[in-house]
Protein backbone atom coordinates (compact mmCIF):
# COMPACT_ATOMS: atom_id res chain seq x y z
CA UNK A 1 0.00 0.00 0.00
CA UNK A 2 2.91 2.32 0.75
CA UNK A 3 4.06 2.38 -2.87
CA UNK A 4 0.59 3.54 -4.01
CA UNK A 5 0.65 6.46 -1.57
CA UNK A 6 4.14 7.22 -2.80
CA UNK A 7 2.93 7.13 -6.41
CA UNK A 8 0.16 9.65 -5.67
CA UNK A 9 2.61 11.85 -3.80
CA UNK A 10 5.03 11.66 -6.73
CA UNK A 11 2.28 12.66 -9.18
CA UNK A 12 1.43 15.75 -7.15
CA UNK A 13 5.09 16.67 -6.75
CA UNK A 14 6.23 15.95 -10.31
CA UNK A 15 3.29 16.93 -12.52
CA UNK A 16 2.72 20.26 -10.74
CA UNK A 17 -0.18 22.22 -12.27
CA UNK A 18 -1.17 19.11 -14.26
CA UNK A 19 -1.25 16.83 -11.20
CA UNK A 20 -5.01 17.02 -10.66
CA UNK A 21 -5.64 16.50 -14.36
CA UNK A 22 -3.34 13.47 -14.28
CA UNK A 23 -5.09 12.09 -11.20
CA UNK A 24 -8.51 12.68 -12.78
CA UNK A 25 -7.55 10.67 -15.87
CA UNK A 26 -6.05 7.92 -13.70
CA UNK A 27 -9.37 7.64 -11.87
CA UNK A 28 -11.06 7.28 -15.26
CA UNK A 29 -8.58 4.54 -16.17
CA UNK A 30 -9.24 2.80 -12.85
CA UNK A 31 -13.02 2.86 -13.37
CA UNK A 32 -13.40 2.17 -17.10
CA UNK A 33 -10.27 0.24 -18.14
CA UNK A 34 -8.36 -2.80 -16.93
CA UNK A 35 -6.46 -1.39 -13.97
CA UNK A 36 -4.25 -4.48 -13.56
CA UNK A 37 -2.01 -3.17 -16.36
CA UNK A 38 -1.46 0.09 -14.49
CA UNK A 39 1.12 -1.57 -12.22
CA UNK A 40 4.55 -0.24 -11.39
CA UNK A 41 7.74 -1.63 -9.92
CA UNK A 42 10.87 -0.04 -8.46
CA UNK A 43 13.62 -2.19 -9.97
CA UNK A 44 16.78 -0.87 -8.28
CA UNK A 45 18.68 -1.67 -11.47
CA UNK A 46 21.80 0.00 -12.83
CA UNK A 47 20.59 -0.67 -16.39
CA UNK A 48 16.80 -0.45 -16.43
CA UNK A 49 14.73 2.47 -15.22
CA UNK A 50 11.92 1.75 -12.75
CA UNK A 51 8.79 0.38 -14.41
CA UNK A 52 6.48 3.39 -14.00
CA UNK A 53 3.43 3.51 -16.31
CA UNK A 54 2.69 6.57 -18.39
CA UNK A 55 -0.36 8.54 -17.22
CA UNK A 56 -3.53 8.24 -19.29
CA UNK A 57 -3.37 11.98 -19.96
CA UNK A 58 -0.08 11.42 -21.82
CA UNK A 59 -1.41 8.36 -23.67
CA UNK A 60 -4.34 10.42 -24.96
CA UNK A 61 -1.92 13.04 -26.29
CA UNK A 62 0.21 10.35 -27.93
CA UNK A 63 -2.88 8.79 -29.50
CA UNK A 64 -3.81 12.17 -31.00
CA UNK A 65 -0.37 12.22 -32.67
CA UNK A 66 -0.67 8.60 -33.84
CA UNK A 67 -4.11 9.30 -35.32
CA UNK A 68 -2.97 12.52 -37.01
CA UNK A 69 0.00 10.73 -38.63
CA UNK A 70 -2.13 7.69 -39.55
CA UNK A 71 0.31 5.33 -37.82
CA UNK A 72 -0.54 1.63 -38.09
CA UNK A 73 2.40 -0.18 -36.46
CA UNK A 74 3.99 0.79 -33.13
CA UNK A 75 6.70 -0.73 -30.93
CA UNK A 76 6.94 0.06 -27.22
CA UNK A 77 10.58 -0.36 -26.22
CA UNK A 78 10.57 -1.22 -22.52
CA UNK A 79 6.89 -2.09 -22.33
CA UNK A 80 6.72 -2.85 -18.60
CA UNK A 81 3.50 -4.33 -17.27
CA UNK A 82 1.76 -3.28 -20.48
CA UNK A 83 -0.29 -0.13 -19.94
CA UNK A 84 0.77 1.34 -23.31
CA UNK A 85 0.24 -2.04 -25.01
CA UNK A 86 -3.21 -2.35 -23.43
CA UNK A 87 -4.22 1.20 -24.36
CA UNK A 88 -3.17 1.06 -28.01
CA UNK A 89 -3.73 -2.65 -28.74
CA UNK A 90 -6.90 -3.36 -26.75
CA UNK A 91 -8.62 0.01 -26.45
CA UNK A 92 -7.59 1.73 -29.70
CA UNK A 93 -7.16 -1.47 -31.78
CA UNK A 94 -3.78 -0.43 -33.20
CA UNK A 95 -1.07 -3.00 -33.87
CA UNK A 96 1.70 -2.69 -31.28
CA UNK A 97 4.64 -4.78 -30.17
CA UNK A 98 6.28 -4.62 -26.76
CA UNK A 99 9.84 -5.41 -25.72
CA UNK A 100 10.47 -6.08 -22.02
CA UNK A 101 13.65 -7.52 -20.49
CA UNK A 102 12.68 -8.06 -16.83
CA UNK A 103 11.28 -11.60 -16.65
CA UNK A 104 8.63 -11.16 -13.96
CA UNK A 105 7.20 -8.08 -15.62
CA UNK A 106 7.33 -9.69 -19.07
CA UNK A 107 5.50 -12.81 -17.84
CA UNK A 108 2.78 -10.65 -16.30
CA UNK A 109 2.24 -8.76 -19.55
CA UNK A 110 1.94 -11.92 -21.68
CA UNK A 111 -1.80 -12.12 -21.04
CA UNK A 112 -2.16 -9.10 -23.35
CA UNK A 113 -0.97 -10.94 -26.45
CA UNK A 114 -3.57 -11.12 -29.22
CA UNK A 115 -3.89 -10.27 -32.93
CA UNK A 116 -2.86 -6.66 -32.23
CA UNK A 117 -0.22 -7.21 -29.54
CA UNK A 118 3.05 -9.16 -29.57
CA UNK A 119 5.51 -9.05 -26.67
CA UNK A 120 9.19 -10.03 -26.74
CA UNK A 121 11.40 -10.85 -23.74
CA UNK A 122 14.56 -9.16 -24.98
CA UNK A 123 17.07 -6.42 -24.25
CA UNK A 124 15.98 -3.40 -26.29
CA UNK A 125 19.62 -2.66 -27.17
CA UNK A 126 19.77 -6.07 -28.89
CA UNK A 127 16.21 -6.30 -30.21
CA UNK A 128 15.80 -6.64 -33.99
CA UNK A 129 14.14 -3.33 -34.86
CA UNK A 130 13.45 -4.64 -38.36
CA UNK A 131 11.32 -7.49 -37.03
CA UNK A 132 8.45 -5.49 -38.54
CA UNK A 133 8.28 -2.21 -40.41
CA UNK A 134 7.59 -0.05 -37.38
CA UNK A 135 6.30 3.46 -38.03
CA UNK A 136 6.68 4.69 -34.44
CA UNK A 137 8.76 3.71 -31.42
CA UNK A 138 7.56 4.66 -27.93
CA UNK A 139 10.08 4.87 -25.10
CA UNK A 140 8.82 5.57 -21.59
CA UNK A 141 12.35 6.26 -20.29
CA UNK A 142 13.32 2.55 -20.28
CA UNK A 143 17.08 2.94 -19.77
CA UNK A 144 18.61 4.42 -16.64
CA UNK A 145 21.78 5.77 -18.26
CA UNK A 146 21.92 8.46 -20.92
CA UNK A 147 24.75 6.64 -22.73
CA UNK A 148 22.62 3.52 -23.17
CA UNK A 149 19.78 5.61 -24.55
CA UNK A 150 22.20 7.20 -27.00
CA UNK A 151 23.34 3.72 -28.12
CA UNK A 152 19.71 2.85 -28.81
CA UNK A 153 19.08 6.05 -30.77
CA UNK A 154 22.20 5.49 -32.90
CA UNK A 155 21.05 1.93 -33.57
CA UNK A 156 17.63 3.22 -34.69
CA UNK A 157 19.27 5.81 -36.95
CA UNK A 158 21.41 3.07 -38.48
CA UNK A 159 18.41 0.89 -39.30
CA UNK A 160 15.70 3.37 -40.27
CA UNK A 161 15.58 6.33 -42.63
CA UNK A 162 12.15 7.51 -41.58
CA UNK A 163 10.47 6.74 -38.26
CA UNK A 164 8.83 8.65 -35.41
CA UNK A 165 10.16 8.32 -31.87
CA UNK A 166 8.07 9.30 -28.86
CA UNK A 167 9.88 9.75 -25.55
CA UNK A 168 8.07 9.97 -22.22
CA UNK A 169 9.41 11.51 -18.98
CA UNK A 170 13.04 12.19 -19.83
CA UNK A 171 15.32 13.99 -17.40
CA UNK A 172 17.15 17.15 -18.50
CA UNK A 173 20.34 15.35 -19.59
CA UNK A 174 18.42 12.89 -21.76
CA UNK A 175 16.35 15.73 -23.22
CA UNK A 176 19.51 17.55 -24.27
CA UNK A 177 20.85 14.38 -25.85
CA UNK A 178 17.77 13.70 -27.99
CA UNK A 179 17.64 17.34 -29.08
CA UNK A 180 21.24 16.98 -30.29
CA UNK A 181 20.60 13.70 -32.14
CA UNK A 182 16.99 13.91 -33.35
CA UNK A 183 14.56 16.45 -34.76
CA UNK A 184 11.94 17.39 -32.17
CA UNK A 185 8.69 18.11 -34.00
CA UNK A 186 6.44 18.62 -30.97
CA UNK A 187 6.58 18.40 -27.19
CA UNK A 188 4.47 18.63 -24.05
CA UNK A 189 5.98 19.50 -20.67
CA UNK A 190 4.11 19.17 -17.40
CA UNK A 191 7.35 19.80 -15.47
CA UNK A 192 11.09 19.55 -16.23
CA UNK A 193 11.12 15.73 -15.90
CA UNK A 194 7.52 14.90 -16.87
CA UNK A 195 7.14 15.35 -20.57
CA UNK A 196 6.53 13.96 -24.04
CA UNK A 197 8.89 14.55 -26.95
CA UNK A 198 7.69 13.72 -30.46
CA UNK A 199 10.73 13.26 -32.69
CA UNK A 200 11.86 12.02 -36.06
CA UNK A 201 15.25 11.27 -37.55
CA UNK A 202 17.36 14.17 -38.78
Amino acid sequence: MYKYYKAISDIIKNYRIYSFQVLFYEIIFFIFYNKKFNKFEYLHSDFLSDSIPSPLLFLNKIHDFVEKKNIKQICDLGSGFGKILYYFGKVKKIKIDGVELENKIYNFSLSLQDKNINIFNENILEFNLKKKKYETLILNDPLRNKDDLLKLILKIKNQYENIYLIFINLDLNKQKMIIENLKVIDQFKASPNKNIFFCKLK
